[in-house]
């Protein structure tokens, strides 16, 4: 019974050794076609990807520098986008966006929002005036 055993626990010990071997050669990592991000470059990425291409946008980036410009192509590590003050392209990676706004384009000083006289609402009124006046004259008449 001894022998018995023995020949179990040699067995037993040689399909453990077997097993840590096919283990220990899997590879320990998924092969990687594209480039990773760090997380603030992923983050950064998936807020430029919610926006079209030539959405006018207010960039700031980590060196505290900020522009406005639209924006262009995206790919995996780097975006593209026209500088509203030199009208370049430039290719700028995600990791060096700090933030991303949407902007409004604005054409020279005194067209900032709530500048605007909204003419629309004063016609409609006018003409809805002016129709029911017009209406009340043919009435009488």
């Amino acid at each position: 019974m001894s022998s018995y055993l023995w020949f179990f626990c040699r067995k037993s010990f040689l399909s453990i050794a077997i097993a840590c071997a096919i283990i220990a050669a899997v590879p320990a990592c998924h092969a990687e076609t594209a480039p990773q991000l760090d997380k603030h470059a992923r983050k950064m990425e998936k807020r430029l990807a919610r926006f079209r291409p030539g959405t006018y946008l207010d960039l700031a980036f980590r060196d505290s520098s900020q522009t406005y410009g639209s924006l262009g192509a995206l790919s995996d590590a780097s975006f593209q986008f026209t500088d509203a003050d030199s009208n370049r392209v430039q290719t700028r990676s995600y990791d060096d966006v700090a933030s991303v706004k949407k902007a409004k384009e604005y054409i020279g000083s005194g067209s900032e929002p709530g500048r605007h006289i909204h003419l629309l609402l004063p016609v409609l009124i006018g003409a809805g005036a002016a129709a029911a006046a017009f209406a009340i004259v043919e009435v009488v008449r």
